[in-house]
């Protein structure tokens, strides 16, 4: 039901009056009622009000049944609190207040969690508590900022749902995630791409340090942790390494990500790949574990190294490798086994040894 509260109003100039009463009914008919500085409100069954509209100058329909509005502002309440905000050029009210149509210089914020939308089309349906952006919109709260080509906003679980086109960007740490589609849970503080996403970081000066690719994906935007699934490919520039996986859990702040799943890693500079069940890897400190059968193997030199477990530092390209150890290279012709050893993989200097229950064992061809 709508109530109107006008402080004043004028209505359209008329014909003079005429006697005749075909004439009357035309200029009833023609009749258009405007009002100046006016407040529309709606209420629910319990007499509560569901949201109000102040607008410079409404303008009603010859039906009465729609309102349009110049200098709109208007609040979405419940239980009497106000949980959006929204303000626009232009504004239309329809189908008894439940479409609400605003045009130009849209921004649509949320106090319960501080978010704000901007846009220049959104289609309001309070009932539904629904707000859809129909036009390019930007998405700001804190840390974050989203872009789309359209969207829409649950006011009651306080969800932003976009797709086209989507870019999400953090400045700090700085991140930029793209995807066609996302989900942003404002409360939570996450955001979801049920779709490809790209994700890049970049350091403190805007340098791009690294990137990844994946199937599907999740941020937590506070605990600075991207979760991902299937077709996982990271690419990091410093150090020059590639990794791949089906699963990751990726610390972008600090430059840590693990899997318990088959992972490989690649170093195409040195030629040197390095695979394993799982593990875990730490490109600001340039290490890397590998757990749960480990193959290390340098193309270059011909040499192939097993293990249960190897520890890999990227600069120097030492390797630890503990449990049923397995060295072979082509030139000269070895094969050494043990159950440890270390040494650099990139030059196939390598050292074998016992834990004193197995003797090491060596085969060497020449």
């Amino acid at each position: 039901m709508l109530f109107l509260l006008a402080i004043s109003f004028s209505g359209c100039q008329m014909s003079p009056p005429d006697p005749s009463p075909q004439n009357l009914r035309e200029s009833r008919l023609d009749t258009q009622l405007l009002l100046n500085n006016a407040v529309l409100e709606q209420s629910n069954r319990q007499d509560n009000t569901v949201w109000k509209i102040k607008a410079d100058s409404i303008v009603y329909s010859e039906d009465k049944q729609t309102a349009n509005l110049d200098r709109v502002v208007g609040n979405l309440l419940q239980d009497g609190k106000i949980i959006l905000k929204i303000s626009a050029n232009k504004g239309e009210v329809k189908d008894n207040g439940n479409v609400i149509i605003f045009n130009e210089n849209i921004m649509a914020s949320d106090p319960r969690n501080d978010s704000a939308i901007e846009s220049n089309f959104v289609e309001w349906r309070p009932q539904e508590n629904l707000l859809l952006i129909k036009e390019d919109l930007n998405g700001i709260q804190d840390n974050l900022k989203v872009t789309a080509q359209k969207g829409k906003y649950f006011t009651d679980t306080e969800q932003l749902e976009v797709e086209g086109d989507v870019v999400a960007t953090t400045e700090e740490p700085g991140l930029q995630l793209k995807s066609d589609r996302l989900l942003w849970n404002i409360p939570q503080n996450k955001v979801t791409s049920p779709g490809a996403v790209d994700i890049v970081r970049y350091d403190e000066k805007e340098n791009v340090t690294d990137k990844l690719v994946s199937d599907r994906g999740e941020v937590d935007l506070t605990a600075n942790v991207a979760t991902l699934n299937d077709n996982i490919e990271l690419v990091s520039l410093e150090p020059n390494i590639q990794a791949a996986s089906q699963s990751f859990i990726w610390n972008y702040q600090q430059r840590v990500g693990q899997t318990d799943k088959p992972i490989q890693i690649l170093d195409r500079d040195r030629q040197i790949s390095l695979t394993g069940n799982q593990g875990e890897i730490n490109l600001q400190q340039q290490i890397a574990v590998l757990k749960d059968g480990v193959r290390g193997i340098n193309r270059r030199e011909a040499s192939e190294l097993y293990a249960r477990q190897l520890t890999w530092t990227m600069e120097s390209e030492k390797v630890e490798a503990i449990g049923d150890v397995i060295y072979e290279q082509a030139d000269p012709q070895a094969r050494l086994t043990g159950e440890k050893a270390s040494g650099t993989l990139g030059n196939n200097i390598i050292v074998v040894t016992s834990d004193g229950k197995k003797q090491v064992t060596s085969i060497i061809k020449n």
